[in-house]
């Protein structure tokens, strides 16, 4: 019988993917990671038991902070927007799990991820491709995770959608109601109350880029790339947030179409499948969770493990500190961090060289 070690945090995804890996046939052990010092730990105790399966807890919330939340406060001070979801898959969740998997001799490791995790012949390994469900479906989140973490994965709810799991989950006896968070340690949602815990906000002059002071701002931390409410600046037409300048202490405002770009360039790029095995298949990137995915006419590697990505068409504030996941149709090649970072040198290379680049940039 095959062993699978599931991250298991008790709500509904979790629950129903430990549910359809019994199925299987599997033997399942649950770990729940502590990531919090207020973390319910009753919620996976509980499903555990309803399920009938063993439930071990290990506390990393010591890993959590260094890893995550002090990445998150860091990148704010440097006037960057993080994504601390993909961070956390790939620094803590999946990496820890597929430690526990090396140590343990477990088989394989598994998620309550909405994506799919299938063997693709003609690369002859395991890859990520998009779940079914195009509401839920989070591939994104999993394109800073390792390669090689990859090829121990399954993902049950792939084939799934929210509706049907929660439905399936309920007939089973699920008793728990409500939504995991975006992001756990801000339950509320109140970003800026939280960075204020670390951060004391500054103001300063909100401008254009030709130097015209139109006001002032609370402090960089209440601002992000493309934001247009709350910015109480009289002006001719909308103005949006374009540019933040930490160093200065200023906010660059500017119109609609200043926000949209079709050119930036990406560090830390990890690459699950690289772009010469695609054999000249078309690329597209994806710059936010919620965006839609637009065809790459051009990738560049530099030395210096800068990427710099020019699109068919311009997105909608394409964001430094943000994630920009690769996709060839639904397969998932890999993703890396939108820099404000140039390269630091003119010797390009071909994309064939692409894997001489460490995912850490």
């Amino acid at each position: 019988m095959k062993k699978v070690l599931l991250g298991f945090s008790g709500g509904v995804d979790s629950f129903f993917s430990a549910f359809l890996l019994k199925e299987k046939g599997f033997k399942v052990d649950l770990v729940f990671f502590k990531l919090l010092s207020e973390a319910n730990l009753e919620k996976p105790k509980k499903a555990a038991e309803l399920l009938n399966l063993p439930l071990t807890i290990i506390d990393l919330r010591k890993e959590f902070k260094e890893l995550v939340i002090d990445y998150f406060v860091s990148y704010y001070k440097e006037g960057l927007t993080p994504n601390p979801c993909a961070v956390c898959n790939r620094e803590v969740k999946l990496k820890f799990l597929y430690r526990l998997k090396e140590e343990l001799s477990y088989d394989f490791i598994a998620t309550g991820h909405y994506a799919r995790a299938l063997y693709d012949e003609r690369l002859k390994r395991v890859v990520i491709k998009r779940g079914k469900d195009p509401k839920k479906e989070q591939s994104y989140f999993l394109s800073l995770v390792e390669a090689k973490v990859i090829q121990s994965l399954i993902l049950p709810l792939g084939e799934f959608t929210k509706e049907e799991v929660v439905k399936r989950a309920r007939e089973l006896g699920y008793p728990f109601k409500g939504e995991s968070q975006d992001i756990c340690f801000i339950p509320d949602g109140e970003y800026s109350e939280f960075l204020r815990k670390f951060i004391t906000p500054k103001p300063g002059d909100f401008k254009l880029r030709n130097g015209t002071v139109l006001g002032k701002h609370k402090g960089i931390i209440y601002y992000t790339i493309g934001q247009r409410r709350g910015l109480g600046i009289p002006y001719k037409h909308p103005l949006y947030v374009v540019e933040l300048r930490p160093k200065e202490n200023e906010i660059i405002l500017g119109s609609k179409e200043e926000v949209k770009k079709d050119s930036f360039c990406l560090w830390k790029v990890n690459w699950q499948v690289f772009p010469k095995e695609l054999k000249g298949r078309e690329i597209e990137a994806q710059v936010r969770y919620r965006s839609s995915p637009v065809k790459v006419e051009e990738l560049r590697y530099f030395n210096s493990c800068i990427y710099c990505v020019k699109l068919a068409a311009k997105v909608e504030a394409p964001t430094p500190g943000q994630v920009c996941a690769f996709y060839s149709g639904d397969l998932l090649l890999g993703g890396g961090e939108i820099t404000r970072k140039e390269p630091t040198d003119d010797r390009e290379h071909s994309i064939n060289r692409l894997d001489s680049c460490s995912s850490s940039g």
